[in-house]
């Protein structure tokens, strides 16, 4: 089987832009927008367990495709939200209506996992992806938000939980 998100995985590395003002923050409950604009938003990571809770567990987040993001420090470019239009194959239960790819910093342990990315759908879970379901779309109205006041690039996000 093909990696579905080959082209969104790549070795770690520092962004070639400026660092913005804005901060992310994701700690298995909420993600948590800091700085000049400041918001939290319910969020979860990976698939629920056998008993329908989210693990977030060191031995999960070794687990491709239902394991959590790892924690460490990654980084988001908002020029790079992807929205889904009628014509695009990304089922919206799912992905929802906006996604955008997490980059990871270097030094981050990521067990070899990747394709991780920021994104909305009809119910909570992902495989591995910080997801925000019906939280989404406001996420894009405030990063919009902060990223005109802020023209800087690279927003970094920190997982810790």
């Amino acid at each position: 089987m093909s990696d579905r998100y080959a082209s969104e995985r790549g070795s770690p590395r520092v962004p070639a832009c400026p660092r913005s003002q804005v901060f992310l923050n994701f700690n298995g409950r909420f993600l948590t927008m800091s700085g000049p604009t400041s918001r939290i938003y319910a969020a979860v990571s990976g698939r629920t367990d056998s008993g329908g809770k989210f693990d977030y567990s060191s031995m999960r987040q070794r687990k491709d495709g239902v394991g959590p993001i790892p924690p460490g420090q990654y980084w988001i470019e908002p020029s790079q939200m992807w929205e889904n239009h009628w014509y695009n194959f990304a089922p919206r239960a799912a992905w929802g209506d906006h996604r955008i790819t997490i980059h990871v910093y270097p030094g981050t342990q990521t067990y070899g996992r990747g394709g991780f990315f920021i994104h909305g759908g009809t119910h909570a879970g992902s495989a591995g992806c910080i997801n925000l379901h019906a939280g989404m779309e406001s996420f894009v109205r405030d990063l919009k938000e902060a990223a005109t006041s802020s023209p800087d690039c690279n927003i970094p996000l920190t997982v810790r939980y």
